[in-house]
């Protein structure tokens, strides 16, 4: 699946009234759209190469507010939400705890409105299609230099953090940097393996297995305990939990591969989470994304930035 017929294939969570004029949309702009924006009473919006793009009623771009852009009315939002959740909201009512919907191929879905105290997401009033694309060989730099032990990805939200780990995995598990290694990915929001329904869309590798859990920390005690992985790879490093389970599997001697969002590479070390996971000595390389993709990835030493930051 190419990436303009992935954009397509998110379109089943927009409302017909606009997934009609997405629909029309250039070859070009899917192939590079990273997200769809639909806010209530306001015009509807791409990103793409981490820019926002207006689109206009009749299926055209543009990077001005007219008065011909396409607009989201509350009715769009609600069947929006309908169909995202598949007319059954408590089915997905632990993810819209946390704010988003898992949707097929490994998309997501961001929605905001009122989140009631019993977790109930009402009044939807934003909804935000995260595209989930593969990009064979964005890991190339970083599996080139890959020499077995942890590695931390880290870089601005929507550099392509995920996109980068995905194939990370696939030439890891797959020996394309001499060594075939297995991997266990613990999938919390179906991103990295677009598993849905217990199938795996995207290429992980011929040695890589998927658990989608909610609780990566506890994933990660279970794979270690049960699929004796060589590595253990997963999205978003965030809490302190999940910092623990991280050393866990480093004092079981299982490398730990993840992500985390950092704005620049000073907050490495000002971040709870990050610094944590860093001083373990879990992780002995940061590859630091640029914002946009397809700029120079920058390798950290993470010894070195130890002695850098105690000076």
């Amino acid at each position: 699946m190419d990436n303009r017929e992935r954009f397509n294939s998110a379109l089943y969570g927009v409302s017909e009234r606009i997934r009609r004029v997405l629909e029309t949309l250039h070859p070009t702009v899917k192939s590079n759209a990273q997200e769809i924006r639909i806010r209530t009473g306001l015009p509807v919006t791409l990103t793409v190469g981490g820019e926002t793009v207006f689109i206009t009623e009749d299926g055209h771009t543009s990077f001005m507010i007219t008065k011909d852009l396409l607009k989201a009315q509350k009715s769009d939002l609600d069947e929006s939400f309908r169909l995202l959740c598949r007319s059954s909201v408590y089915a997905h009512s632990n993810e819209l705890k946390n704010g988003y919907v898992i949707m097929r191929n490994g998309h997501r879905a961001g929605i905001f409105g009122t989140l009631t105290e019993n977790g109930i997401m009402r009044d939807v009033s934003s909804v935000n299609i995260r595209i989930a694309r593969e990009i064979f060989g964005c890991a190339n730099d970083i599996v080139k230099r890959y020499d077995g032990r942890g590695l931390l990805i880290a870089g601005p939200p929507g550099c392509g953090k995920t996109t980068v780990l995905r194939d990370t995995v696939r030439q890891l598990s797959d020996g394309l940097c001499g060594k075939m290694y297995r991997v266990a990915v613990i999938d919390s929001r179906g991103e990295i393996s677009g598993s849905y329904g217990g199938e795996c869309v995207n290429d992980l590798g011929n040695n890589t297995d998927v658990l989608m859990s909610g609780d990566k920390a506890e994933g990660i005690e279970i794979a270690i305990r049960t699929m004796f992985p060589d590595v253990v790879a997963f999205d978003e490093i965030g809490t302190l939990g999940e910092l623990k389970g991280v050393s866990e599997s480093f004092n079981a001697g299982v490398t730990v591969i993840t992500t985390a969002h950092i704005a620049s590479e000073k907050e490495l070390m000002t971040r709870h989470v990050t610094s944590g996971l860093i001083r373990s000595g879990a992780v002995s390389t940061v590859a630091l994304l640029p914002k946009v993709y397809g700029g120079k990835i920058k390798f950290i030493d993470t010894k070195e930035l130890c002695r850098a930051t105690a000076r």
